[in-house]
C-alpha cells in the first residue's frame, strides 16, 4: 500500500520516525521507536496512567480506604456465593485445561490455579448471582474484574503488602469507573466487562510497578480482548458472568505481555478506533479528568441488596415501602405501573417468558416485582426452579406494566415510580436506591448480606468473623495471606 493511501485516510503522523523511510530488511532502532512511541501518548491517556500509576498510596484518602475495605467483602462474599451456581464447576474445569499451576485461589474453595485462570474463575463466581456491587454512574460492577486480578496478582507475587494491596484495587477502580462514567450514550457492548477490564489492568499494572511508558504498552493490549457486547444480556445467558471472568484475565494477559516488551496501540482510549470510539461512540471524560485525586471512584459504588439486576432494585425497594405502609393482598391486585427511565427499560424491562431461567428471571423485572410483592423480598433462594414456575407469582408478573418516562438520561438508574392498584391505588417514587452512597446499607445490612453470601456456597464452610477480620486488618497486614486462608476455608 502507498503511503499516499494511507495519508488519504488520515494516518499521516501515525508511524514512528524510527521506521519511516526504512527499506525492506533495513534495522529498526526500537528504542527510538519505543520513545517516539511514549511521546505520541495523547494527553487523556497520559493524565489517567499517571493518576493510576504515580500517585502515591498514601494520596488515597483514610474514608477512600475504608470504603475499599467494606467493598472488598462484599464481592468476595457474593464471590464465594458464586460457588453454588450450577455452572461454577464446569468453569472451573473448563480453567483448570488452559494450562497448569497453583498461584491463586478459587474463592469459597480452596482450589488453586494459575493466576489468570483464578482471577476468571472468580470474577464469573462474583458476577454469576447478579449480586456484586455496581457503580451506578459508569454503569459498571467494576469491583469485580478488578479485585479478582488484583488478588490473584498479589497472591502470585506473595509478597505484596495489604496496604499496597488495598491502594492497587482502588486505583484500578479510578480506570474503570472514569472510562465507564464517561459514556453519554446507551449501552451496546457490555459495560461491567468491557470498562470493568480496565480496572482489572489498572491494579495489576500498579502492583507490578509499571512505568507510564509500560503501563501504556499494555493499556493498548486491551483493545483485542473487550470482552462481550450485549447480546448475552438480551438472551439472559450465564454467559455475562463468562464475560466478567475475560475481563479479569484480560487484565493480567495484558500486563503480562507489557512486561514482556510487547506494545498495543497508544491512543487505546481516544483514538479513531480506540476504546470510546468502538464502543462507547457518545461519550466525554472531561468531567472525570477534572476530578482526579479530588473525588474517589470507589466512594460512588453501591451495594447490590438483591441478587438481581441493579435496575430492578428501586422497584423492590418501592414495594417494600408500600408493603410496610399498607396491607396489599397480592390476589386483590388489578395491576403493577412501573414508570421507569430508559435504561431500566432496556436493561431489564423484558417480557415474561414460560421458560424461566434464574439468569433470565433477575434481570425480569415483572417476576423480580411479583416477588416482591408476594414474599416482602427478593433473595438467593427466590431463583430455584420451584419458585421460577410459581403459578401465582406468574400470573401476578403477568399484570406488571412497564411504562417508560421519558428520562433524557440514557444511564439514569432513578428515579422510578412504583403504582399498585388493588382496592385504591398505592404509590411511591424512589430517589436514591438502596444500597447508593445517598442511601447506604447499614453495617448491619451488609453483614447479614455476607453472611447470607457465604451460606449459599459449595460447601457453605467459611467462617464470616474470620473473613470480617481478614478484611477490617487487611491496610496493616504483612501480604494478603491471611485473607486468602479466610476466602478459601483453610483458616
Amino acid at each position: 500500500m502507498e503511503r499516499a493511501g494511507l495519508r488519504g485516510r488520515g494516518y499521516e503522523g501515525e508511524c514512528p520516525t524510527a521506521w519511516r523511510g526504512l527499506q525492506p530488511g533495513a534495522p529498526i532502532d526500537r528504542r527510538a521507536a519505543h520513545s517516539q512511541h511514549r511521546r505520541m501518548t495523547p494527553d487523556a491517556e497520559r493524565a489517567l496512567l499517571r493518576h493510576v500509576l504515580e500517585t502515591p498510596d498514601d494520596a488515597i484518602p483514610p474514608a477512600a480506604r475504608a470504603a475499599a475495605r467494606v467493598f472488598v467483602l462484599d464481592t468476595l462474599a457474593v464471590g464465594v456465593a458464586g460457588t453454588g451456581h450450577e455452572k461454577q464447576p464446569a468453569i472451573v474445569a473448563a480453567a483448570s485445561r488452559w494450562g497448569t499451576g497453583s498461584e491463586a485461589t478459587v474463592w469459597g474453595q480452596g482450589t488453586r490455579l494459575p493466576t489468570a485462570q483464578a482471577a476468571f474463575v472468580n470474577a464469573f463466581q462474583a458476577h454469576a448471582l447478579e449480586f456484586d456491587a455496581i457503580h451506578e454512574a459508569a454503569v459498571v460492577h467494576a469491583m469485580t474484574p478488578t479485585l479478582a486480578a488484583a488478588f490473584a496478582e498479589a497472591e502470585r507475587q506473595g509478597t505484596v503488602g495489604g496496604f499496597r494491596f488495598v491502594s492497587a484495587v482502588v486505583f484500578g477502580l479510578e480506570l474503570a469507573c472514569t472510562v465507564g462514567a464517561a459514556s453519554r450514550g446507551t449501552m451496546r457492548f457490555f459495560r461491567p466487562a468491557t470498562a470493568g477490564m480496565f480496572g482489572a489492568y489498572g491494579a495489576v499494572a500498579r502492583l507490578r510497578g509499571f512505568d507510564l511508558a509500560t503501563g501504556s504498552a499494555g493499556a493498548g493490549l486491551l483493545l483485542g480482548q473487550i470482552p462481550g457486547t450485549m447480546q448475552a444480556h438480551h438472551e439472559g445467558s450465564i454467559a455475562l458472568a463468562v464475560q466478567m471472568g475475560f475481563a479479569a484475565a484480560a487484565g493480567l494477559r495484558a500486563a503480562d505481555l507489557a512486561a514482556a516488551g510487547v506494545h498495543g496501540p497508544e491512543a487505546w482510549l481516544t483514538g479513531r478506533s480506540g476504546f470510546l470510539a468502538m464502543t462507547e461512540p457518545e461519550h466525554d471524560l472531561a468531567p472525570a479528568l477534572a476530578t482526579l485525586g479530588s473525588t474517589w471512584q470507589v466512594q460512588a459504588l453501591s451495594h447490590k441488596p438483591f441478587p438481581s439486576g441493579r435496575l430492578t432494585h428501586p422497584v423492590i425497594d418501592g414495594l417494600q415501602r408500600l408493603r410496610a405502609r399498607e396491607t396489599i393482598d397480592p390476589a386483590s391486585v388489578r395491576e403493577i405501573r412501573l414508570h421507569l427511565p430508559p435504561l431500566a427499560m432496556r436493561l431489564v424491562g423484558r417480557p415474561l417468558r414460560d421458560d424461566l431461567t434464574p439468569s433470565y428471571a433477575r434481570l425480569c423485572l415483572p417476576f423480580v416485582a411479583a416477588t416482591t410483592l408476594r414474599f416482602g423480598t427478593v433473595g438467593l433462594a427466590d431463583f430455584t426452579p420451584a419458585r421460577l414456575a410459581d403459578p401465582e407469582t406468574l400470573a401476578l408478573a403477568a399484570r406488571v406494566r412497564l411504562i417508560e418516562d421519558g428520562n433524557p438520561d440514557p444511564n439514569a438508574v432513578v428515579p422510578q415510580t412504583v403504582e399498585v392498584a388493588h382496592g385504591t391505588t398505592a404509590r411511591v417514587t424512589v430517589e436514591h436506591t438502596l444500597g447508593s452512597p445517598a442511601n447506604p446499607l447499614s453495617r448491619e445490612a451488609q453483614f447479614a448480606k455476607a453472611s447470607a453470601c457465604l451460606a449459599a456456597a459449595r460447601p457453605p464452610c467459611l467462617d464470616l468473623a474470620a473473613l470480617v477480620g481478614a478484611v477490617e486488618t487487611l491496610d496493616a497486614a504483612p501480604d494478603i495471606g491471611a485473607l486468602a486462608r479466610a476466602v478459601s476455608g483453610r483458616g
